[in-house]
């Protein structure tokens, strides 16, 4: 990691640069995914499935693409824990009560 303030430039002008040359979501999400283990690596952070999440993400984006307004009808799987999310009971454009008590009724 860089330790002068002229290497602390440098190194974030490296970023700047390479985030410029960004074109698709996936070379978006690979750069955060990048950036994020650059930050875990600094700090005493636990580390994670960061290419799990750039996978979850580009599949998010895969679904909001094929249909803005059901993307939100998918569920995924945590990757912390592995467990598969359920689908909501209702399709996202139809559930209009969002307490608590209708997000977790399974009809």
């Amino acid at each position: 990691m860089p330790e002068t303030k002229e290497e602390m430039q440098k190194h974030s002008q490296m970023w700047r640069e390479r985030e410029l040359t960004l074109e698709t979501a996936e070379e978006m999400f690979t750069f955060q995914g990048d950036y994020i283990l650059e930050l875990i690596e600094a700090t005493d952070y636990p580390t994670f499935d960061i290419e799990g999440v750039r996978q979850t993400f580009l599949e998010w984006k895969h679904h909001k693409k094929d249909d803005i307004m059901g993307f939100r009808n998918h569920a995924y799987r945590s990757l912390m824990t592995g467990t598969m999310s359920p689908v909501h009971h209702t399709p996202w454009i139809d559930a209009l009560d969002d307490s608590l008590e209708a997000y977790l009724n399974e009809k």
